[in-house]
């Protein structure tokens, strides 16, 4: 008797359980297929009117009360290749989902054409990643007006041109992604300047074109990893470095930077620092002995000189050092 009034609550429970979770707004049922049809092919089998688009279809969430389309999230996993199959362009269809919160479109090799404006219509849009897929054409500047917007992802496509100066304007992003393209030109001045306050910045800008200066508006900007790695940048970039910056990572790597490296000084967090391949000059900090947090730390190829701290090796091997100018002691031949 007690098995089956259990059994009675919890079919109750799940039956209201069920019925809580609002189904599928219609207007944004047809938007998804719409978006669907756009392809020339897809692995996207499961959109069907015939099932409910928040609790069957693949790729999608809803909001639970108002059964609208929040997140989009299309992702292939390096141990499944090609699980999600989107051939052709972001479709014009994406811009009828008017409460789409995250959108994701990851490791999609098939996945082409360029950035469509009518994302400008996803007025409540907060992230936007767009990574390892075809997409090409530049980096548009409408992505300025989703005043949302709090994080930016668009890494390892084939963009192209500039910077958008305008980004800038974004009052609540708090993370820049654009690694791995073709973009050129600056690194504009205005990034993470209407920074919401109390947050902390990530900016990727690695492995592209970019030339120019490092902006020093970024010395009042509190990053919590920059990486600007593998461009042709060049100047002075030791304002980056600041015993009450919260950065935990910095890259310069493989740039043409040139700065007094003995005049650093690191906050406490620091974890990681590469300023490998560039032309700075100077002594290595006796501050790194301090950062008891560090795990990577690489100078080679530069013109730095004179004895690495004690235990500023500690972590690494002779190749973290090589190729200064007339750096001694620690992990390479002891000083004279």
């Amino acid at each position: 008797m007690a098995t089956t009034i259990l059994l009675l609550i919890f079919l109750t429970l799940f039956s209201s359980a069920s019925s809580a979770a609002a189904a599928c707004n219609k207007k944004d049922e047809s938007a998804l297929l719409a978006f669907k049809n756009s392809f020339r092919y897809s692995s996207l089998t499961s959109w069907s009117r015939s099932t409910d688009c928040c609790s069957s279809w693949d790729s999608v969430s809803c909001d639970s009360a108002s059964g609208r389309v929040t997140i989009l999230r299309f992702f292939n996993d390096y141990d499944m290749p090609e699980s999600i199959f989107l051939n052709g362009s972001i479709p014009a269809a994406i811009g009828d989902l008017s409460e789409l919160e995250h959108v994701d479109f990851s490791r999609i090799s098939s996945l082409e054409g360029t950035i469509p404006p009518q994302l400008l219509k996803l007025k409540k849009l907060q992230s936007l990643q767009i990574s390892q897929t075809q997409v090409s054409g530049p980096v548009p500047h409408f992505l300025s007006e989703l005043a949302s917007l709090k994080g930016l992802e668009l890494r390892y496509n084939r963009l192209s041109g500039p910077i958008p100066a305008s980004l800038g304007n974004l009052v609540h992003l708090t993370s820049l992604t654009l690694s791995g393209n073709r973009l050129t030109g600056a690194v504009p001045a205005s990034l993470f300047s209407k920074l919401p306050k109390g947050s902390l910045a990530s900016l990727a800008l690695s492995e592209n074109k970019l030339t120019g200066t490092v902006p020093k508006s970024f010395a009042s900007v509190p990053f919590s990893s920059v990486y600007l790695d593998n461009n042709k940048l060049t100047g002075d970039a030791l304002f980056l470095f600041g015993r009450s910056k919260p950065t935990v990572h910095i890259n310069l790597a493989r740039n043409s930077l040139a700065f007094d490296f003995g005049k650093a000084v690191f906050p406490p967090s620091m974890e990681y620092i590469d300023i490998s391949h560039n032309e700075i000059y100077g002594s290595i900090p006796y501050g790194i002995t301090k950062l008891r947090n560090l795990n990577y730390f690489d100078v080679n190829s530069n013109k730095l000189c004179g004895k690495i701290p004690p235990n500023g090796g500690r972590l690494l091997s002779p190749e973290n050092y090589a190729h200064n100018k007339c750096l001694c002691g620690g992990p390479l031949k002891p000083c004279k």
